[in-house]
């Protein structure tokens, strides 16, 4: 079976992206009005591009780097798609990957990375921003409200030093993050504002994935009390299960309260959680998950373990699931 993805024009000159086994079909289903939510209102819709994919995973992903472009070059989608080099597969790190980050432990300078550059875009960046392409497309059919986005969920290499006694400018590890699409991409801190998601990351020492929210800002970790207070088994219950333990462990510890915060009397209900900062949990990579080509199908099954921790956190924020993403 073949897969397409398609552009159409609406009655109000706005372009809709879509996938489909078959694009005039689904033209001829939007104009009935049995089409995308989007496009009921804005019939009668003509088709005004149209690109083959391999499969279906490769149609999503392209889909959803189409909706990410600015109109202008949505309007020239037939030339740049014939220009641009055809959207990567992840096939695993490969141990030059890891050899990088030794190297650069070693020759933590600008000079040497950029004279290795080359490396890391083609061994680090590259295969990280196609895994989390590959994530993307499992996250918009079981989790659409959470995001992967090569752009934004890939953390930047460089260090900020400068609040730092350690003035290295490069971090020896990579890392991605996704993210609830109304809470935005920030982690931790007074000034981040993002919920809970998944988390990657990857080092010579140290592969794990893991999922939470890690030590929101004080507004965000009033509401999480609030949420474990009126509710204590039910969030027990989550994080309880038997199954989810030998998975996961326990929550990370990181940073707890010794006492419980100011208007929680000890013997609370909940008193066992109100005294955690951050609410996170994962698990170690061995490296043969990570240099598997299948990494990005391991990841989806652990973060479907965790997704229900996820939008019980992203709930108790105001940040609700999604049914899709139209």
């Amino acid at each position: 079976m073949r897969w397409f993805v398609y552009l159409v024009r609406c009655r109000d000159s706005s372009l809709y992206t879509g996938v489909s086994t078959d694009p005039m079909a689904r033209v001829r289903a939007h104009n009935a009005g049995r089409g995308a939510k989007y496009t009921r209102a804005r019939r009668p819709v003509e088709l005004a591009y149209v690109e083959a994919a391999a499969s279906r995973s490769a149609a999503l992903r392209r889909e959803w780097a189409i909706k990410r472009l600015p109109r202008r070059a949505k309007e020239r989608l037939p030339t740049a798609c014939t220009d641009e080099a055809p959207m990567s597969e992840f096939t695993g790190f490969s141990p030059r990957a890891f050899g990088f980050f030794r190297q650069l432990a070693r020759h933590n300078t600008r000079e040497w990375f950029a004279t290795h550059r080359d490396v890391y875009e083609t061994e680090v960046r590259g295969p990280l921003a196609a895994l989390v392409e590959d994530v993307d497309v499992w996250l918009s059919v079981v989790a659409p409200e959470i995001l992967g986005d090569p752009r934004r969920s890939i953390f930047r290499i460089h260090r900020d030093v400068r609040f730092s006694r350690d003035k290295s400018p490069y971090k020896t590890h990579a890392a991605c993050w996704f993210y609830h699409q109304d809470a935005g991409r920030g982690v931790g801190g007074e000034a981040a504002h993002g919920g809970a998601g998944f988390y990657l990351h990857l080092s010579p020492n140290e592969c794990f994935l893991g999922g939470g929210i890690w030590m929101p800002p004080p507004p965000a970790l009033a509401k999480i009390r609030t949420a474990i207070a009126d509710d204590p088994r039910g969030f027990g219950r989550l994080v309880d299960r038997p199954a989810f333990r030998r998975r996961f462990g326990h929550l990370d510890e990181e940073a707890m309260l010794k006492r419980l915060p100011r208007g929680y009397a000890p013997g609370h209900p909940a008193e066992r959680w109100l005294r955690y900062r951050s609410f996170t949990c994962g698990r170690e990579l061995a490296l043969r998950e990570v240099q598997s080509p299948g990494l990005a199908r391991t990841l989806a099954r652990d973060f479907a373990r965790l997704l229900p921790l996820i939008r019980w956190l992203n709930t108790s924020l105001g940040y609700p699931p999604a049914l899709s993403r139209l």
